[in-house]
């Protein structure tokens, strides 16, 4: 492990094994721990590259409110600091949104990306359908009420307010395990400080549409249907963009179901490596 100065800011960041890097990019609420579960595996094959990203358990914070840019930014420039690209970037949830923005904004860093449920759930605003319509204003509603807490200083609350109401259901803050909800807690000022970030939900799409990067979109049949109409939504308007379906899974593929997502992952790449002509490795 190591701390890399990255725009001003130290991240605390791991390297593992050896071969063609592959950054993982964590969600909100926790860290690098997140990719503990596929770590070992994907080292067999890769260079693997966590880290915590700005406002997060052992990683330093922004001197304000920090801001979806800025965390694309910090892999971009942590890319660099480690020696340069182009390096493989995957991302789960908020942390696909934070690779869907490098992609865009430099895509000359980027050999290829995986996003699975970004949350741009702008994207879907003014669509004709009543049922989506109903869910949007569902999560808008319960995050009100978590940003809430958080605003008013109980971020324990706050934290299992989002666990119960928003992540998993009612009842499961208490069958965390007791360093998983400190680490929920820890984090949470800066999901609030995302959440107030005016285009953490939306996404150039332009920029992206215009992108040659390999680009995998995937999604869990047992994830909540925002989630599949976000990435049905960002394939429409990325036409070089692949949809992959992940049977069985839901938000956090890496940690519930950590060898499809390996298995995936190293398909994907092999696809790759056939097209360049050879494995990647």
């Amino acid at each position: 492990m190591t701390t890399a100065t990255v725009n001003g800011v130290d991240l605390h960041v791991e390297v593992h094994g050896s071969g063609e890097r592959l950054l993982l990019v964590h969600g909100s609420w926790g860290d690098a721990h997140n990719w503990g579960a596929v770590i070992e595996p994907l080292a067999e094959r890769f260079e693997v590259v966590t880290f915590d990203r700005r406002g997060h358990s052992r990683s330093g914070d922004s001197p304000g409110p920090g801001s979806r840019l800025e965390d694309a930014a910090d892999v971009a420039t942590l890319i660099e600091h480690l020696g340069g690209g182009p390096a493989h970037v995957v991302g789960n949830s908020y942390g696909g949104s934070v690779t869907l923005t490098l992609v865009a904004s430099r895509p000359d860093l980027v050999a290829s990306a995986v996003a699975h449920e970004p949350p741009l759930f702008a994207l879907l605003e003014g669509m004709d359908d009543p049922a989506l319509a109903a869910e949007l204003s569902g999560i808008r509603q319960r995050i009100h009420a978590v940003l809430q807490l958080l605003d008013g200083g109980d971020h324990e609350g706050g934290a299992r307010l989002f666990v119960e109401s928003v992540a998993f259901g009612p009842g499961a803050w208490e069958h965390l395990p007791e360093a998983l909800r400190r680490v929920f807690v820890a984090n949470a000022q800066t999901w609030a400080d995302e959440q107030h970030d005016p285009g953490s939900l939306s996404i150039d799409a332009a920029a992206l549409a215009a992108t040659s990067v390999p680009l995998v979109l995937t999604r869990g049949t047992e994830s909540p249907p925002l989630f599949t109409a976000v990435v049905e939504r960002l394939a429409a308007f990325v036409p070089a963009a692949e949809v992959q379906v992940l049977q069985g899974v839901g938000h956090v593929p890496q940690t519930s179901h950590p060898r499809v997502f390996v298995a995936n992952l190293f398909a994907f790449h092999d696809r790759l490596g056939a097209l360049r002509g050879g494995r990647s490795r």
